[in-house]
């Protein structure tokens, strides 16, 4: 994730955040100011994190590298290229973030689609944020750069070791599972949420697979951008399922005494 979208993702946090949070209605999520400004300063901080990792990415060309370091399982993707593959995963990167939208088709999402879109941007923040971080970090060299059609003395800029994990596949996992997260949320008894988790789950894996074909990515990479995204799509909804200062343990009088409740 370069600069730019980088200044805009802060932008559109920031004025989410500096707006009035939507009132709580009877959608099973709560916002907290306090807790959310941390959320998407966490995940805007990364992404600067990232970037600043990114631009101290040292020069190397491909003699530098060793492709005996290639596990054999990965391997595979270095005799891959297809320029096509590589157009398909935007598609399906695109597709996977804009199914939220789908949920102003639902009247209960809709009418809460205000709250859904902070918990959107948080999970795309705090998802491009850590992608970034470990492609900083590891500078992992991409397949292609081992194809035979690689210039050996052409220096590798950071975008060609940018490999680990996959930001296509991380990106795909967290808008599909979030939309999935969030439609079983709001609609728990609805017959369409097997199709919905269908659907979450495969586009990401075909995004990762057409990462694989075009030569971008090595099957590990892949797997665990899916995991990771899936796992942030689904965490940042499930943390917000109770207000942030909930007290568990109540204890209310009635006319013949009190009761004392405990709320899981």
């Amino acid at each position: 994730m370069h600069i730019r979208p980088i200044i805009t993702l802060f932008l559109i946090v920031g004025i989410s955040f500096c707006s009035p949070l939507p009132a709580q209605n009877s959608g099973p999520y709560y916002l907290s100011a306090k807790r959310d400004l941390w959320y998407g300063a966490a995940g805007v901080s990364s992404l600067l994190v990232g970037e600043y990792l990114r631009s101290k990415t040292p020069e190397l060309t491909i003699q530098d590298l060793d492709i005996d370091e290639i596990n054999q399982f990965d391997r595979v993707a270095t005799r891959m290229s297809s320029g096509e593959a590589a157009e398909w995963s935007d598609i399906m990167l695109y597709s996977s973030i804009g199914l939220t939208g789908a949920l102003l088709l639902g009247e209960k999402t809709r009418n809460d689609f205000g709250r859904i879109t902070i918990l959107f941007l948080e999970t795309m923040a705090i998802n491009g944020g850590i992608t970034n971080i470990h492609k900083s970090s590891y500078l992992r060299p991409r397949p292609y750069v081992f194809h035979d059609n690689w210039n050996p003395e052409q220096i590798l800029s950071s975008g060609d070791r940018a490999s680990f994990v996959s930001g296509h596949t991380s990106g795909s996992a967290a808008g599909a599972f979030f939309f999935a997260k969030v439609f079983s949320d709001y609609y728990p008894d609805s017959k369409l949420k097997p199709y919905v988790w269908v659907v979450a789950i495969s586009l990401p894996a075909l995004t990762g697979y057409l990462r694989v074909r075009a030569g971008r990515h090595y099957p590990t990479d892949v797997i665990a951008g899916y995991i990771m995204g899936a796992g942030i799509g689904i965490l940042v909804p499930a943390l917000h399922k109770k207000p942030i200062n909930e007290r568990k343990l109540t204890l209310a009088p009635t006319g013949n005494g009190v009761i004392l409740g405990y709320r899981f």
